[in-house]
Formats: C-alpha cells, structure tokens, sequence
C-alpha cells in the first residue's frame, strides 16, 4: 500500500496518482509501517520532502471525520466536491419536478406536494444513475464515483446510501451524525457505512 501525504489516504500498491484526493503520489516503496514515516530520512527522494504525519492521527485510525478533516487538505477538498456534486444534482432533478408539479397544480385547480414527491424522486434518481454508472450527474461531474466495500455493488446499496435524501432534514441529521462519529474510512457518510459503500475519486 502507498500513502498519500496530501489527504491521508491508503492506496494500492503501484498507484501514481491518489484514488482520494487525485495527488501524485510521491512514495516510490510501499507503506508498511506507519510510524517510518514521521522520520525524516525514510522514504524520501532527491527533491522531495519526507511526508509528515500529525502524530495524533494516523490514516486508517479511528476518529471522528471533523478529526480527519481539521489534519487533511486533500480530504476538505473531497468532501466540497461532494457538497457540490449534490447542488448539482438538487439543481437537475428538483428544479424539473418543481416545474411539473406547478404546471400540474395550476392545470387541476389543486395543489401537489413538491417536498414529498421531490425527495422520492430525488433518492430514486441517485440510487439508480450510482448503480447503474457508479454516480449521479453531479457526481460524474465532480469526478466521483460510488464504490462498494464488499464486493458487487447492489441496487439495494444504493438505495440504502441515499435514502435519507428523501427529506432534507433527514440528509442534514445524517451529515451532523457523519461528522462526530468515529471511523475509519473518512470517505464515507453515515448511510455509507450501512451500505459497505464509500465515494472515490474517478480516474
């Protein structure tokens, strides 16, 4: 496994660039000691700087993501692309459907609930374009893509990691509870950890 000193993330051996946070991976051996790293002669090139490690955190630790996010430029950075992956995708699918329920309101005289039907349609989206081509448009976008811990990625995955997008209150209490509680993969939200899915950058 090669470290990236930019984010913190794990890669596999032999990768140039960070599957995470899409750095050039300037280790040349593989990591298989963590603590070699903090000394400053180990594993460095002609040119290079030794990469240094917060010694209260190390990558694969357990702690909370605020933890991971306050040592990890590359990591801040990853989770921005996701808040606007998601912008993006508010902006496709609910500005449609608000249009359409309008229009569809004004033509029966009555009143349709955009929340509701937006969120269904909103979870419904996601969970198909990310099983289906690995990420929403926002996603593809940003240069995202959902992956599975576990093997196959499942439609039933999917539906699980996005189905608090269904309210937005709902997507707001899982960030809260994604950002206190401890992990060790600071790529995935609360509903990813159920879903044994996690967001990677796509190469």
């Amino acid at each position: 496994m090669v470290y990236c000193s930019k984010c913190g993330t794990v890669n596999p051996e032999g990768a140039k660039f960070c599957n995470s946070c899409a750095a050039a991976l300037a280790l040349s051996e593989p990591v298989t000691n963590w603590s070699n790293l903090q000394q400053p002669g180990n594993y460095q090139q002609a040119g290079q700087q030794p990469a240094q490690l917060p010694p209260q955190l190390q990558p694969g630790q357990k702690a909370s993501l605020l933890d991971y996010l306050s040592h990890y430029q590359g990591l801040q950075y990853h989770w921005v692309r996701r808040f606007v992956a998601l912008v993006f995708d508010a902006i496709f699918v609910l500005l449609p459907v608000y249009v359409i329920l309008t229009l569809m309101s004004w033509m029966l005289g009555g009143f349709l609930g955009f929340m509701g039907i937006g969120g269904i349609v909103l979870v419904l989206y996601s969970a198909f374009l990310e099983y289906s081509s690995g990420g929403t448009i926002g996603k593809m976008i940003m240069g995202l893509k959902v992956v599975s811990i576990k093997g196959k990625f499942e439609l039933s995955d999917a539906l699980v990691r996005n189905i608090t997008k269904i309210y937005s209150l709902l997507l707001l209490i899982e960030f809260i509870i994604t950002l206190v509680v401890e992990t060790t993969d600071a790529h995935q939200r609360y509903m990813d950890k159920l879903a044994k899915t996690t967001v990677i950058e796509k190469r």
